[in-house]
């Protein structure tokens, strides 16, 4: 096998994994089985360290119990969405009240939180500082993660759809011969 086509092949195989690492997220997210959220405190660590990107899936509010960390907008404060553990279901039903710790804190939250809505997220897995990404794009950075994702794939694509090099010694110039 040539390396020119093992290059290619190299190529292909770089082009539809970056394919599918732009869409798999894509159609998760658009399709709402997905919802990832950046985590900013400690207070998930080590399970979800400060800087992830947590990946939550939907499930009815009947679902929640013990144990699971799940999505949901603090009770207190700005009431910014925040991810934790359920420690004890005080309440169930379509709208439970749960009451939740961080695992890196020592005690329980201090508040008692209705979850609202239809949806209960449960947090499923957290990628490692991705969540630094997630809010620098939007805090208008996304132009340079766009590059930076794309410029992969265009390589590829440019090894894959390159004109092959003309062989120097098959192409001689008149000049060259001292014949015109």
């Amino acid at each position: 096998m040539s390396a020119r086509r093992l290059l290619g092949g190299a190529s292909l195989v770089i082009l539809v994994a970056g394919l599918l690492a732009l869409a798999v997220p894509v159609v998760g997210l658009a399709t709402g089985r997905w919802r990832l959220v950046p985590i900013l405190s400690g207070s998930m660590a080590p399970q979800i360290p400060t800087g992830s990107l947590a990946l939550a899936t939907p499930a009815p509010m009947s679902s929640a119990h013990r144990g699971e960390v799940i999505l949901f907008k603090m009770p207190i404060g700005d009431h910014h969405l925040t991810a934790h553990r359920i420690v004890r279901v005080l309440r169930a039903g379509p709208h439970p009240v749960v009451k939740t710790k961080g695992d890196a804190n020592s005690r329980p939250d201090p508040w008692r939180a209705r979850l609202a809505g239809s949806t209960l997220w449960h947090v499923r897995t957290a990628v490692p500082l991705l969540g630094y990404a997630a809010v620098d794009a939007g805090r208008g950075k996304f132009l340079l993660l766009a590059v930076a994702a794309l410029f992969p794939i265009w390589l590829c694509l440019r090894l894959l759809w390159r004109k092959p090099r003309r062989d120097r010694e098959a192409v001689v110039p008149p000049h060259a011969t001292g014949t015109r």
